[in-house]
């Protein structure tokens, strides 16, 4: 009777029947979406194991394992193709929907989205590809504004106080503005007040 049972438990099951592997990772072709790994069984090594469902396909969500680290391969077609069903470290990962993108890697982390963009590295922020130069650093371009508005009051002053004297050919002016024309500002320096880390 055991024996009628193991028979039956033998037809019932599919034929060719795979288990997932738990495989090391030897090398990953970013180009096609596929990895080479070999089993910790000892089996032969897998060539070609997909990262996403379709290897052919340039969107969607894929992560790249890391060469040395550990993934879980399934298998699809009767075990004739492998695909990643997860990973335990990962080199890089890629989202992509329509134009939309983003990329987080060893260098960092890349959104695009059309015409726009920001990457983000662990010394800057860049929006948009940064040729406009660093963001402003408000408070020193507020103080430095301060400067210029306290020099144009200043003068200001001198005109309103000043009373002018007929026939002196403005020498009555010349004497009241002295003080203020003495006192020169100096240039403005873009890197003075420039955020190199944030840059758009």
């Amino acid at each position: 009777m055991a024996d009628l049972r193991n028979i039956i438990r033998q037809l019932a099951q599919p034929d060719g029947e795979a288990i997932p592997l738990v495989c090391v990772v030897d090398s990953v072709d970013k180009d096609t979406r596929t990895i080479d790994c070999t089993p910790l069984n000892e089996g032969a090594p897998l060539l070609g194991v997909n990262l996403q469902a379709n290897q052919g396909s340039k969107f969607g969500v894929c992560f790249f394992p890391a060469v040395g680290s550990f993934v879980v391969v399934g298998f699809v077609a009767d075990g004739s193709a492998g695909v990643v069903l997860g990973t335990d470290e990962i080199d890089s990962a890629e989202i992509i929907i329509g134009n939309y993108s983003a990329v987080i890697d060893r260098d960092g982390c890349r959104f695009d989205a059309g015409n726009i963009s920001a990457h983000i590295t662990t010394d800057a922020v860049v929006f948009n590809g940064g040729e406009l130069g660093g963001l402003p650093v408000v408070g020193d371009l507020a103080k430095r504004l301060n400067i210029i508005e306290k020099d144009i009051n200043t003068l200001k002053t001198v005109f309103a106080s000043w009373v002018p004297v007929a026939q002196d050919g403005g020498a009555a002016l010349s004497t009241a503005a002295t003080s203020w024309a003495e006192s020169q500002l100096s240039l403005t320096k873009a890197a003075d007040y420039e955020n190199t880390k944030v840059k758009h």
